[in-house]
């Protein structure tokens, strides 16, 4: 039987299982119920730290409310999922692409005069009449051109694994490892007078004859 105060499966049978885990946040809803549950058998024969039990559901709730949002981020931070050998993780993609247009354009024009004559010399006059013979060349030379050019270049690369000592890594990622549903439930230690109930029910005389009430033996 309980010493000082109730026992909490005592306190849940009369507040009919609300005794003030209900409300607090959480990161998953449908982890309230689990968690719940392992608050409740940890401490199912401990007695309540409070006078009453609506004092220990204030406190519990208080408590909950108080220290769940550290605890939700401890939460949310385990569940990502990674690998603990793999320290490097890098990929690359270059994509070029180059256009290119040219278009280039020239022209000449050439004029030339050959003129031959036979001893005496003779002036030649402007119009060349006394020129034994003579060749004009004229000439008009013209080019037009363009070019495009496209081209594209893609390339892709990654490089993972792990820097450094192998098993130094394992031992240092179970290091980091916690039980979160612990931590929380230790935090709720001085809700409870910690003194343990087995739920017996003793009778005032044992089997050897001997009265709790009076203190003398009897047979």
């Amino acid at each position: 039987m309980p010493t000082f105060t109730l026992t909490l499966k005592r306190a849940i049978e009369i507040q009919k299982g609300d005794i003030g885990l209900n409300d607090y946040l959480i990161f998953d809803e449908s982890y309230r119920a689990t968690l719940n549950q392992k608050i409740i058998d940890h401490y199912f024969n401990q007695e309540i730290g409070m006078e009453t039990i609506e004092l220990f559901r204030l406190a519990l709730r208080r408590k909950m409310n108080e220290i769940m949002p550290l605890y939700n981020q401890h939460y949310m931070i385990s569940a990502i999922e990674f690998d603990p050998l793999k320290t490097v993780d890098m990929s690359t993609l270059n994509n070029v692409t180059a256009s290119g247009e040219s278009e280039s354009t020239s022209g000449s024009d050439a004029k030339s005069r050959a003129v031959a004559q036979e001893m005496p010399q003779t002036l030649l006059s402007g119009e060349g009449d006394y020129a034994t013979n003579a060749q004009d060349t004229v000439s008009n030379t013209a080019a037009t051109g363009s070019a495009t050019e496209s081209n594209t270049t893609a390339t892709d690369g990654s490089v993972s694994g792990f820097q450094g000592n192998a098993a130094m890594m394992l031992y240092q990622y179970r290091q980091s490892l916690v039980n979160i549903d612990l931590m929380i439930i230790n935090e709720l230690q001085n809700l409870f007078m910690l003194v343990w109930s087995n739920g017996d029910e003793f009778s005032e005389r044992n089997n050897y004859g001997y009265d709790y009430l009076t203190g003398y033996t009897t047979w």
